[in-house]
Protein backbone atom coordinates (compact mmCIF):
# COMPACT_ATOMS: atom_id res chain seq x y z
CA UNK A 1 0.00 0.00 0.00
CA UNK A 2 3.07 2.64 0.90
CA UNK A 3 4.17 1.82 -3.08
CA UNK A 4 0.88 2.63 -4.08
CA UNK A 5 0.54 6.00 -2.02
CA UNK A 6 4.10 6.56 -3.13
CA UNK A 7 2.47 6.63 -7.15
CA UNK A 8 -0.08 8.34 -6.09
CA UNK A 9 1.77 11.20 -4.65
CA UNK A 10 4.46 11.97 -7.14
CA UNK A 11 3.11 10.71 -10.38
CA UNK A 12 -0.38 12.95 -10.99
CA UNK A 13 -0.01 15.31 -13.25
CA UNK A 14 0.18 18.90 -12.77
CA UNK A 15 -3.36 19.27 -13.88
CA UNK A 16 -4.28 16.87 -11.94
CA UNK A 17 -2.53 17.59 -8.68
CA UNK A 18 -3.80 21.24 -8.73
CA UNK A 19 -7.49 19.78 -9.04
CA UNK A 20 -7.39 17.48 -6.68
CA UNK A 21 -5.76 19.91 -4.07
CA UNK A 22 -8.23 22.57 -4.73
CA UNK A 23 -11.12 20.23 -3.65
CA UNK A 24 -9.38 18.88 -1.23
CA UNK A 25 -8.81 22.26 0.40
CA UNK A 26 -12.48 22.97 -0.54
CA UNK A 27 -13.79 19.84 1.40
CA UNK A 28 -11.60 20.64 4.47
CA UNK A 29 -13.80 22.67 6.15
CA UNK A 30 -12.03 23.18 9.16
CA UNK A 31 -8.46 23.80 7.69
CA UNK A 32 -6.67 20.85 9.45
CA UNK A 33 -5.58 19.18 6.35
CA UNK A 34 -7.35 16.22 6.96
CA UNK A 35 -10.63 15.01 5.62
CA UNK A 36 -13.26 13.98 8.55
CA UNK A 37 -16.05 11.77 7.92
CA UNK A 38 -18.69 14.75 8.11
CA UNK A 39 -16.65 16.91 5.71
CA UNK A 40 -16.59 14.20 3.25
CA UNK A 41 -20.26 13.84 3.24
CA UNK A 42 -20.94 17.10 3.30
CA UNK A 43 -18.31 18.11 0.37
CA UNK A 44 -18.60 14.36 -1.66
CA UNK A 45 -21.98 15.39 -3.63
CA UNK A 46 -20.85 19.09 -4.43
CA UNK A 47 -17.19 18.08 -5.80
CA UNK A 48 -18.13 14.50 -7.10
CA UNK A 49 -21.85 15.24 -8.46
CA UNK A 50 -22.78 12.28 -6.17
CA UNK A 51 -24.50 11.87 -3.08
CA UNK A 52 -22.91 9.20 -0.22
CA UNK A 53 -24.69 7.53 2.83
CA UNK A 54 -22.89 7.12 6.03
CA UNK A 55 -22.48 3.35 5.32
CA UNK A 56 -20.75 4.18 2.50
CA UNK A 57 -18.42 6.95 3.79
CA UNK A 58 -17.75 4.47 6.58
CA UNK A 59 -16.96 1.90 3.77
CA UNK A 60 -14.70 4.23 2.14
CA UNK A 61 -12.75 5.15 5.57
CA UNK A 62 -12.21 1.31 6.02
CA UNK A 63 -10.40 1.02 2.50
CA UNK A 64 -9.02 4.37 2.15
CA UNK A 65 -7.74 5.18 5.46
CA UNK A 66 -3.69 3.95 5.50
CA UNK A 67 -2.84 5.17 8.74
CA UNK A 68 -5.67 4.30 10.64
CA UNK A 69 -6.43 7.53 12.02
CA UNK A 70 -9.98 8.58 11.36
CA UNK A 71 -9.38 10.94 8.47
CA UNK A 72 -8.10 10.78 5.14
CA UNK A 73 -4.94 13.12 4.44
CA UNK A 74 -4.43 14.53 0.66
CA UNK A 75 -2.22 11.33 -0.26
CA UNK A 76 -5.05 8.87 1.07
CA UNK A 77 -7.34 11.13 -0.99
CA UNK A 78 -5.41 11.17 -4.08
CA UNK A 79 -5.64 7.66 -4.12
CA UNK A 80 -9.24 7.32 -3.51
CA UNK A 81 -9.83 9.93 -6.23
CA UNK A 82 -7.63 8.87 -9.01
CA UNK A 83 -8.96 6.31 -11.46
CA UNK A 84 -6.98 2.96 -10.38
CA UNK A 85 -6.53 2.24 -13.91
CA UNK A 86 -4.65 5.92 -14.74
CA UNK A 87 -2.79 5.18 -11.34
CA UNK A 88 -1.47 1.55 -13.03
CA UNK A 89 -1.26 2.15 -16.41
CA UNK A 90 2.14 1.19 -18.08
CA UNK A 91 3.61 4.77 -18.38
CA UNK A 92 3.00 5.49 -14.14
CA UNK A 93 4.44 1.79 -13.20
CA UNK A 94 7.56 2.32 -15.87
CA UNK A 95 8.14 5.71 -14.13
CA UNK A 96 7.82 4.53 -10.60
CA UNK A 97 9.37 1.41 -11.22
CA UNK A 98 12.17 4.17 -12.08
CA UNK A 99 12.20 5.69 -8.95
CA UNK A 100 12.90 2.71 -7.03
CA UNK A 101 15.21 1.72 -9.37
CA UNK A 102 17.97 3.80 -8.12
CA UNK A 103 21.06 1.83 -9.77
CA UNK A 104 19.49 1.57 -13.11
CA UNK A 105 19.66 -2.37 -12.98
CA UNK A 106 16.26 -3.12 -14.21
CA UNK A 107 15.02 -4.41 -10.43
CA UNK A 108 14.57 -3.01 -7.46
CA UNK A 109 16.88 -4.51 -4.48
CA UNK A 110 15.79 -4.39 -0.87
CA UNK A 111 18.23 -1.40 -0.18
CA UNK A 112 16.58 0.93 -2.89
CA UNK A 113 13.08 0.23 -1.48
CA UNK A 114 13.84 0.73 2.13
CA UNK A 115 15.39 4.30 0.97
CA UNK A 116 12.68 5.32 -1.17
CA UNK A 117 10.28 4.37 1.16
CA UNK A 118 12.05 5.15 4.00
CA UNK A 119 12.03 2.25 6.14
CA UNK A 120 13.96 1.59 9.18
CA UNK A 121 15.08 -1.12 10.54
CA UNK A 122 11.96 -2.04 12.56
CA UNK A 123 10.27 -2.69 9.04
CA UNK A 124 12.80 -5.04 7.93
CA UNK A 125 10.67 -8.25 8.48
CA UNK A 126 7.70 -6.67 6.43
CA UNK A 127 9.75 -5.59 3.75
CA UNK A 128 11.51 -8.98 3.24
CA UNK A 129 8.05 -10.65 3.40
CA UNK A 130 7.10 -8.18 0.93
CA UNK A 131 9.61 -9.32 -1.71
CA UNK A 132 9.26 -12.90 -0.95
CA UNK A 133 5.78 -12.47 -1.72
CA UNK A 134 6.28 -11.12 -5.20
CA UNK A 135 9.78 -12.28 -5.88
CA UNK A 136 8.32 -15.14 -8.57
CA UNK A 137 12.17 -15.29 -9.74
CA UNK A 138 13.65 -16.13 -5.93
CA UNK A 139 16.99 -13.74 -6.60
CA UNK A 140 16.05 -11.27 -3.38
CA UNK A 141 15.07 -8.75 -5.84
CA UNK A 142 11.97 -7.26 -7.98
CA UNK A 143 12.02 -7.36 -11.31
CA UNK A 144 9.54 -5.06 -13.68
CA UNK A 145 6.98 -7.52 -14.56
CA UNK A 146 7.19 -8.39 -10.86
CA UNK A 147 6.36 -5.11 -9.74
CA UNK A 148 3.77 -4.54 -12.11
CA UNK A 149 1.95 -7.88 -11.03
CA UNK A 150 2.06 -6.35 -7.27
CA UNK A 151 0.97 -3.56 -7.94
CA UNK A 152 -1.76 -4.08 -10.26
CA UNK A 153 -2.87 -6.67 -7.20
CA UNK A 154 -3.03 -3.82 -4.82
CA UNK A 155 -5.51 -1.87 -6.69
CA UNK A 156 -7.80 -4.85 -6.85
Amino acid sequence: MATLAFIASHLTSRDEKKDLEKIFKEMDLNGDGELSKDEVLQGYEKHFGVPMTEEAVDEMFAQIDIDGNGSIDYTEFVMATMNEKELTSNQRLTAAFKLFDKDGSGAISPDEIKTVLGIDSASEGQLAALIKEVDENGDGEIQFEEFCKMMKKLTI
